[in-house]
């Protein structure tokens, strides 16, 4: 590339060292950006430079959010970035002891830089709280780097930045925090009370950010609608399923994850079979996916669970000619691993063929040639790949109720069907995983709506936990998890992504209906990378009106 983009891209390299590497540039292995005031104020320099000099929306938009990135002072993102850089490290080449030496001594000098610079920063106990909840998982990591390494020098980093990071976590702890437990937490806010600190920040947060720009208020209200709307079909599919079993409403629950139930240590196998018919029912029926799709299942390694409590995905190598993607089980039984065929199914559509697929689609440049500022792992990357992901669980739902009313199958949809015969039936199984994606509909917009809520001060977290709890019926310990810990220690915003854009792609489907050409909307939505919110939607704005049938034909 030449000229700003090419500008554009450098600098967000130097930002994002270990992401840069983690995206196939391998020159920046053993890299990590120390945020020292001094570097900090010279990125800002540059990206505000290249912004005055930015001839395109996209352009702007980009270097918006490395800006927004860098002014985000918090400092629990600082102890995730160096997880995910020692994570991604062992992940491409195992233990590189050169690579890894130089990545420990950046960390060092990341978390001294860090800790100067907090010391003289008062920080709310909500992000004090965040911060703790990061410790395990950095001490976990540097002990798997240390009991693999054979050099001295590499153990003894490793002890060195365990220290460091001790000494900086600790010094935002919080007496009775214990293992970060709800009921810990929730009486360290009854003695401290609650406070982000994100009350002025919030609303620019999601316009630089996130790309957002409807209000706070609009958000919430609009949230609002969709959990009401959600709830009417969750508790009807309660009731079909009742019935079903034979029970109350409220056994429903329990009665899904025992009918079949499945061990945690039997989660990868039984994933491994039960993708490979969704697989080619998906390339299918839903969206087609490339013929060099490479995404390789693996358990959620222990330093990783207290983020990924159940299962996630990851990507790799998005610049080479060889791009693959992780899905992460999460097996730890202390954690919140999957429990029953039905929620097994949901989250695998969710993470492989929601994330997996736009990555792998994207990478390879299936459907068109990709700006590469489109393809960049920004802070626009989340309302994009959430949100379709989150519809994509409605595009699956709808593919397999419609097998039901078919006199004749595919040999995809056969194969489907055939499956699900081990579980119950189809039509048993499409009710449970109705009951797990509308649950997990509601729990997404119960984030927006608490995202909104706690970052502007409107309402405590726990009272956002009880106002969700005897709102939905959703336990409140599930309702905490499901917003604090992971989604708001990734900044204001992020629990907001899935919602958002998911529905604006739902508006758009509707206008197609349920032929053909929802497979290929599908498949472009998911191959077009990671554009800013609003440049995405123009994108699909566009493509739409090429599929529209041409005048006097039915749709």
């Amino acid at each position: 590339m030449k000229g700003i983009d090419a500008r554009i891209i450098e600098l967000w390299k130097d930002v994002y060292p270990a992401s840069a590497y983690t995206a196939g540039w391998d020159e920046f292995a053993g890299r990590l950006f120390v945020p020292s005031e001094s570097n900090v104020k010279k990125a800002l320099r540059e990206a505000r430079a290249l912004k005055a000099r930015a001839s395109t929306k996209l352009q702007r938009k980009v270097l918006g959010s490395i800006e927004a990135d860098l002014l985000f002072e918090e400092p629990q993102p600082l102890i995730e970035g160096i997880v995910g850089a020692i994570f991604n490290h062992l992940t491409k080449e195992g233990v590189d002891e050169a690579h890894l030496r130089s990545l420990l001594s950046h960390a060092s000098q990341a978390l001294d830089a860090a800790g100067s610079r907090f010391e003289r920063k008062k920080v709310p106990i909500g992000v004090r709280v965040l911060t703790m909840y990061r410790l395990d998982g950095i001490m976990d990591i540097l002990d798997t780097v240390g009991k693999e390494a054979k050099g001295a020098e590499l153990k003894g980093l490793c002890e060195e930045v365990k220290e460091k990071a001790r000494k900086f976590v600790l010094s935002f702890g919080v007496e009775g925090f214990g293992k970060g437990r709800f009921e810990e937490v929730r009486d360290v806010f009854r003695k401290h009370g609650f406070d982000l600190g994100r009350q002025r920040s919030y609303r620019k947060a999601l316009r630089e950010s996130y790309d957002y720009h409807e209000t706070p208020e609009r958000l919430e209200k609009d949230a609002l609608r969709w959990l009401d709307g959600e709830l009417r079909l969750y508790r009807d599919v309660t009731k079909r399923l009742a019935e079903a079993y034979g029970c109350g409403p409220d056994a429903v629950e329990e009665r899904l994850r025992t009918r079949v139930a499945i061990r945690p240590e039997d989660l990868k196998s039984t994933t491994d079979s039960i993708r490979q018919v969704i697989q080619r029912l998906v390339d299918k029926e839903v969206a087609n996916i490339n013929p060099r799709y490479d995404t390789r299942v693996i358990e959620t390694p222990s330093y990783l669970t207290g983020v990924l409590p159940t299962a996630a995905a990851g990507f790799f190598d998005s610049f080479t000619d060889h791009p693959f993607q992780l899905y992460f089980i999460t097996t730890d039984p202390d954690r919140d691993p999957i429990r029953s065929v039905a929620s097994l199914i949901n989250t695998l559509v969710h993470e492989e063929y929601g994330h997996c697929v736009h990555h792998s689609n994207s990478s390879v440049g299936y459907v068109e040639e990709l700006n590469p500022l489109e393809e960049l792992p920004t802070t626009f990357q989340g309302p994009v790949t959430e949100g379709l992901s989150f519809n994509r669980e409605l595009e699956f739902l709808e593919c397999v109720k419609r097998l039901e009313g078919k006199a004749r199958l595919s040999e995809e949809e056969r194969g489907y069907a055939d499956a699900m015969e081990r579980y119950g039936g189809l039509h048993l199984m499409n009710m449970e995983v109705e009951y797990e994606t509308r649950k997990w509909r509601i729990v997404r917009f119960l984030r927006v709506i608490g995202d909104v809520r706690v970052n502007t001060g409107k309402q405590g977290l726990l009272e956002f936990v009880g106002w969700a709890h005897g709102y939905t019926g959703v336990p409140e310990a599930s309702v905490y998890f499901q917003l604090f810990p992971a989604h708001e220690g990734m900044g204001p915003g992020y629990a907001t992504c899935y919602a958002v854009v998911g529905e604006e792609i739902r508006e758009l489907e509707r206008r197609i209906g349920d032929d053909g050409r929802r497979v290929q909307f599908s498949t472009y939505l998911c191959s077009i990378g990671y554009p800013p919110r609003s440049i995405y939607r123009e994108k699909l704005e566009a493509y739409l009106k090429k599929l529209q049938p041409a005048p006097g034909r039915p749709s």
